[in-house]
């Protein structure tokens, strides 16, 4: 018989070598450069569907809020007149109007729309710290505010309305104050002043946009040097006009005026900010978001939809202004 090292003599136990384990390691490496930016693009599709349901739920309480008003709410004087007292003071905004269809009927019970001084600091003891959560988008990286910033800064907006183009020359309702403050329009859904009814937009109401969102940066013509430029961003959700301005013309927070294209390249351009008031920006910052090729809208009717930014500027007038009288082709 064998010896017992014998038999198993011709049986050499071997592990990986040095080039095989690289080997693995470079084809794991492959796989996971390969699968990483599916990974990204499943998880953007995610977060760009709740932000259009962030956009249904905003629809919904618009509606809901008509049923009760017969109107929607003003982007920026709440449901009350706030200078009896004499002077100039901050309205509320939509944001304010809409809280009892968001499930903020606590904080709205309490609200006082004729608080003294600036209303919007004046309730700050009822809603302080509260976050809208329907007023973020989850692809943001934007903070609540910039420095010093007394309330979270909603990444949705208001449509005030347009500046005019195309065939829409109409100056009623507009006031150019491009060298200053920008140029603001009160021919949309949502407006500084007054509530408007369903029959005031002769447009109809799935051609005609009412909210959209500011949920990025806005940069330079070279795509640098990004900046927070949403109206109102150190004051927050809650903030409204500034009554006793004209009707056509009242500073806009809340709501914007469509003046350049979704995610333009305009830092620094007029209408993005306040002469002497840079922590409030300006009237006509662009739609803009984190969203490849463009932002997401919600139109009069409460449908949502996805703005490309290569859209042409002409048809996203007609779409923001709720009375303009043009048909709106190729979309």
């Amino acid at each position: 018989m064998l010896p017992v090292l014998a038999l198993f003599s011709g049986r050499v136990r071997r592990g990986f070598t040095l080039v095989e384990l690289l080997v693995v390691i470079a084809i794991i490496g492959v796989l996971v450069g390969l699968l990483l930016p599916a990974v990204q693009a499943a998880r953007e599709a995610a977060r760009r569907s709740s932000c259009n349901n962030n956009l249904k739920q905003i629809g919904l309480a618009l509606q809901n809020h008509e049923d009760a008003k017969k109107a929607f709410p003003s982007g920026g004087c709440g449901t009350q007149a706030l200078n009896a007292g004499g002077g100039e003071q901050w309205g509320h905004s939509q944001w304010v109007a809409l809280l009892p269809y968001m499930e903020y009927s606590e904080i709205y019970s309490q609200w006082n729309f004729k608080a003294p001084d600036e209303g919007w600091t004046g309730n700050r003891a009822i809603y302080s710290g509260t976050r809208i959560k329907v007023l973020k988008c989850p692809s943001s990286s934007l903070t609540d505010g910039g420095q010093g910033a007394v309330q979270p800064a909603s990444q949705y907006f208001g449509i005030a309305g347009a500046v005019p183009r195309g065939g829409f020359t109409s100056t009623t309702g507009f006031s150019d104050q491009s060298g200053s403050w920008g140029q603001c329009s009160m021919r949309g859904m949502i407006t500084s002043r007054d509530q408007k009814k369903l029959s005031d937009c002769s447009d109809g109401l799935s051609n005609t946009m009412v909210e959209g969102e500011i949920s990025n940066l806005i940069y330079d013509a070279n795509g640098q040097n990004g900046q927070d430029r949403r109206p109102g961003r150190n004051w927050g959700w809650p903030m409204g006009g500034l009554t006793g301005w004209g009707d056509d013309w009242a500073p806009q927070v809340n709501i914007v005026t469509i003046r350049y294209a979704p995610n333009a390249k305009v830092l620094g351009a007029n209408g993005l900010t306040w002469p002497g008031w840079d922590d409030a920006s300006g009237t006509n910052t662009p739609l803009a978001s984190s969203h490849t090729g463009g932002v997401q809208i919600l139109m009069a009717d409460g449908s949502s939809r996805f703005l490309t930014e290569s859209i042409d500027m002409q048809i996203l007038t007609y779409m923001a202004v709720r009375d303009d009288g043009q048909t709106i082709l190729g979309m």
